[in-house]
């Protein structure tokens, strides 16, 4: 039978994928909310590259881009392009 020190690692390998999964589910949220407002503001100009591009985004970039979809006139303005 393992000792209390294996289930505290069981436990944390445990967490940790937990963990990931969280960070992948709010990434999907990220990606999934940012793409809805750009298709909203900007239509079909939203294409497959685009959405590739979203979906290849760090959370850092993708926060960037939902920041400046408030105030862009353009899709190459929220996307830096």
């Amino acid at each position: 039978m393992a000792g209390p020190e294996a289930k505290d690692v069981v436990m944390t390998a445990g967490e940790r994928l937990i963990q990931q999964g969280e960070q992948r589910g709010i990434q999907q949220g990220e990606r999934a909310l940012l793409l809805r407002q750009l298709k909203k503001r900007f239509g079909n100009q939203v294409d497959a590259g685009i959405e590739r591009c979203v979906e290849a985004a760090s959370s850092e970039q993708i926060a960037t881009w939902a920041d400046r979809v408030l105030s862009a006139t353009t899709l190459a303005e929220v996307l830096g392009h």
